[in-house]
């Protein structure tokens, strides 16, 4: 039944309803997750839970929003959505939520664990993260690790791609491609985890979690298949255990990689994760892909003429799709490439499949060219940065193709002439809100050396120098100012100005004030105090203190002087600050920052000011 054709449709169906078609995003499509896996082990008659811990950012931006707007309509189901002050404290947290179940007065069978980061939050959780994996999962529990990658920068410093970082941390990796494999990969996430005792992890890019779709709610869910489970003559159970010294976590380590490794390959095989879609009898060039890059290759596909499966076939390809890429059953690969010339693996940034594929095949009787991100000659053939959308797939792909099917293809569409852009007069830079404090917060006395932050604030890398002064780059999140203390022993430059947004504070940058008084810095750290998370929702910042706590603990820490920037400077006249906190108005910031440079030491300029755009929202 289409949505027209009911007679009563709500949002709210996205989250409340169990059969029917409805409409979510991406982002909504995770946050019903737990809702349809606590539901679906009802309906076996399991008592379970479900944590959720992490924290936001884009392309998972707005996740905490959706958790608790789903929360609010499902009552009866007991989910804990713990945001916390940053990504390793939340891994650890679902760490925990493992650990639970083995205690004799936990009140449920099991807790179903989800950690929520962008790929930088991956990265700094790492070792948590390695901590939890070594663990393991409950019975009936499980842990899965939502990773959101943004390959072409579109809100990161950096492009990213988690494969490698996820395969080094021993996770396997379900990618799907759009709304409704969320949900039924999101499905198998659990119980490939519940079964096997390892972490699993789901790959969200950008356009999939941005993505919308109309899908049929009882099409998602799955009733997955257990594989045999006798591991040397005993069917296998895994137990979480967080005694991580030797010789214990040798043995955890064996069982990592021996047997929970097995586990998952004779899950994947069962529950027939990495379909072979295509396969025609005469069959010469075979191509596989995974997740998003498999939409965008049928894509790239249909864009040359080759528009549904039957005409794929009568060309000759053969077609795997990898929903479950890393790790795959290495006896799958060699199955698929018999009788082929030739593989084409196609994939974003780093060969990790393509590698994979060559090491099952090596040494093999016939066995077929395997290309992936370079043609024969060496020459480039699969774009290994960017994003890897259908546009840039198809001339690699036509390439390849037209060596023995040219006749069944079209030739890819080429740009005869250059977009002509309409003549503006001036050139507009991105700028901040009408209203936003960063308008004043920004501005630096002349000839100053910046150290721009993450946040809305970063902007500053695309503004006029003469308003925000020289800038020296960006950090990862929670390094600020670190660069100025392997700067300073080497430069005459004799002060630095580091901004800081307070969601950064809070999450990480505390460490980083710490750090440069530890290191006998001349750095003046400009904490930009707004009260908000703006960039990604406009979130509270997890942890948060007021300004006079702040100024507290960063004495306390041996900041030597700290002054105060406020339109209002009234809202601190009952407030009796010691001698090294001063109020000033915040027309006087530059003067302020002039006035701290001259100070030996670390020193801060708090600059109190709301966020415009999160006071119109309210």
């Amino acid at each position: 039944m289409s949505l027209g054709e009911r007679n009563q449709y709500s949002i709210n169906d996205r989250y409340v309803e169990d059969a029917g078609r409805v409409f979510l995003t991406g982002v909504q499509a995770l946050a019903r997750l737990p809702i349809q896996q606590l539901r679906a082990d009802r309906r076996r008659g399991l008592n379970t839970a479900a944590l959720l811990a992490g924290y936001p950012g884009s392309p998972l931006a707005g996740l905490n929003f959706e958790i608790e707007n789903a929360k609010q309509l499902v009552p009866d189901l007991p989910i804990v959505h713990r945001p916390l002050l940053n990504e390793e404290h939340g891994a650890t947290a679902v760490m925990g939520s493992q650990l639970a179940a083995e205690q004799p007065d936990c009140e449920f069978d099991g807790i179903a664990g989800f950690w929520y980061g962008k790929a930088p939050g991956l990265d700094r959780a790492g070792d948590a993260l390695r901590h939890a994996v070594f663990t393991g999962t409950s019975r009936l529990g499980g842990a899965v690790a939502i990773v959101g990658d943004d390959p072409a920068a579109k809100s990161s410093t950096l492009p990213s791609s988690s494969d490698a970082t996820l395969f080094d941390l021993h996770m396997p990796i379900l990618y799907p491609g759009d709304v409704e494999e969320i949900l039924t990969l999101g499905m198998h996430a659990i119980s490939l985890s519940r079964i096997t005792g390892a972490w699993t992890a789901l790959k969200i890019v950008d356009a999939v979690a941005d993505g919308s779709g109309t899908l049929d709610l009882g099409a998602t869910v799955i009733e997955p298949v257990v594989p045999d489970l006798e591991i040397e003559g005993v069917k296998y159970e895994h137990h979480p255990d967080a005694k991580l010294l030797p010789p214990n976590n040798l043995a955890l380590e064996r069982d990592l990689r021996v047997v929970r490794s097995e586990l998952v390959r004779r899950y994947t095989v069962a529950n027939k994760l990495n379909p072979v879609i295509v396969n025609p009898h005469d069959a010469w060039i075979g191509l596989i892909a995974s997740g998003f890059t498999y939409h965008e290759l049928r894509h790239a596909l249909h864009s040359i003429g080759l528009r549904t499966l039957d005409d794929i076939a009568n060309a000759g390809i053969r077609l795997l799709h990898l929903q479950l890429p890393v790790p795959f059953d290495p006896q799958n690969i060699r199955n698929f490439s018999e009788g082929l010339d030739e593989i084409l693996v196609i994939e974003e940034k780093n060969p990790t499949a393509e590698w994979l594929v060559k090491d099952a095949l090596y040494g093999s009787a016939n066995q077929p060219r395997v290309l992936g991100k370079t043609r024969p000659d060496g020459q480039p053939l699969m774009p290994s940065h960017g994003i890897l959308d259908a546009d840039a797939i198809v001339q690699g792909l036509f390439d390849r193709l037209s060596l023995r099917v040219r006749d069944r293809l079209v030739e890819p569409r080429k740009k005869t002439k250059q977009r002509e852009l309409i003549p503006l007069d001036v050139t507009r830079s991105p700028y901040f809100c009408s209203g936003c404090p960063h308008n004043s917060s920004t501005k630096v006395p002349e000839d100053s050396l910046i150290g721009a932050g993450i946040g809305c604030h970063t902007m500053v890398l695309l503004m006029d120098e003469d308003q925000v002064g020289n800038i020296a780059g960006v950090t990862a999140m929670g390094n600020e100012g670190m660069q100025w203390v392997g700067m300073e022993p080497f430069v005459e430059r004799k002060h630095f100005i580091q901004n800081i947004g307070d969601g950064t504070y809070f999450h990480s940058g505390q460490l980083a004030i710490a750090s440069a008084v530890a290191a006998n810095s001349n750095i003046t750290f400009k904490l930009l105090y707004n009260g908000t998370i703006a960039m990604t929702g406009g979130q509270d910042p997890k942890g948060g203190l007021g300004v006079i706590e702040i100024t507290q603990i960063m004495l306390a820490q041996g900041v030597e002087q700290i002054i105060i920037t406020t339109e209002d400077p009234s809202r601190y006249k009952e407030t009796d600050f010691p001698k090294e906190v001063s109020v000033w108005t915040r027309e006087r910031i530059i003067e302020a920052q002039e006035s701290l440079a001259e100070v030996s030491g670390v020193t801060v300029l708090i600059h109190d000011q709301a966020c415009a755009a999160q006071l119109r929202r309210t």
